[in-house]
């Protein structure tokens, strides 16, 4: 598979959100920390080296505000990975490292995890092919891989319970939960920080 080409093009759904539907979806800030708070094993993507990495796990803070009181919710995530251009090219670590700003462009409903099997389907467009979608529940037994997108763990269900989380701040009303996703990803009210941090080492996983 060639993980570079936006496979959800096809059913990506244009239509856009009124300007009063707009104007009652609160906004929710998604902040991932350069903190690091564990480790996860993972392997190189999608070209598979036969051999496993190790990578930090970083806190994620998911903000928003409920009545005059602001929330955080903190997660944990995958915010780095393992990969190698062509299958004869050496394993190098990638993902977003430098201090950036982005509103969410949208909600892909179709999205299912392409490294490991997951039943949270769904994903949140970063730019590009940089999204956020579910991860592992226990990201030293659960082997993902991820080639720089967001991978939302603590499980089960971790992913869903931040997307509840998300639907809950936006103070969206009405559809089905499957809509209020998909309308929150065209709000322009769901926006992601990253802090800076230092790329990883390349560092083999020892159990």
């Amino acid at each position: 598979m060639d993980f570079w080409r936006n496979e959800w093009d096809a059913v990506a759904d244009t239509s856009e959100v009124t300007e009063s539907e707009q104007s009652n979806i609160k906004e929710v800030k998604i902040v991932v920390s350069s903190e690091v708070t564990g480790r996860a094993k993972t392997w190189s993507y999608p070209y598979d080296d036969d051999n496993f990495y190790e990578i930090p796990t970083y806190k994620l803070l998911l903000i928003g505000m409920i009545g005059y009181q602001r929330i955080i919710h903190i997660y944990n995530v995958l915010r780095f990975g393992v990969t190698r251009k062509t299958a004869t090219s050496p394993p190098y670590v990638c993902g977003l490292a430098d201090k950036q700003r982005h509103i969410i462009k949208q909600w892909i409903p179709t999205y299912k995890v392409h490294s490991a099997a997951s039943n949270e389907i769904g994903a949140w467009q970063v730019y590009g092919n940089f999204l956020i979608h579910d991860g592992p529940d226990n990201p030293l037994q659960e082997c993902y891989a991820t080639v720089g997108c967001i991978e939302i763990f603590g499980g089960p269900q971790g992913f869903d319970r931040f997307n509840d989380d998300i639907i809950i701040f936006s103070g969206i009303q009405g559809g089905t939960r499957s809509e209020q996703l998909v309308r929150i990803g065209k709000s322009g009210k769901l926006v992601i920080e990253y802090e800076k941090a230092d790329r990883p080492p390349l560092v083999s996983f020892i159990s």
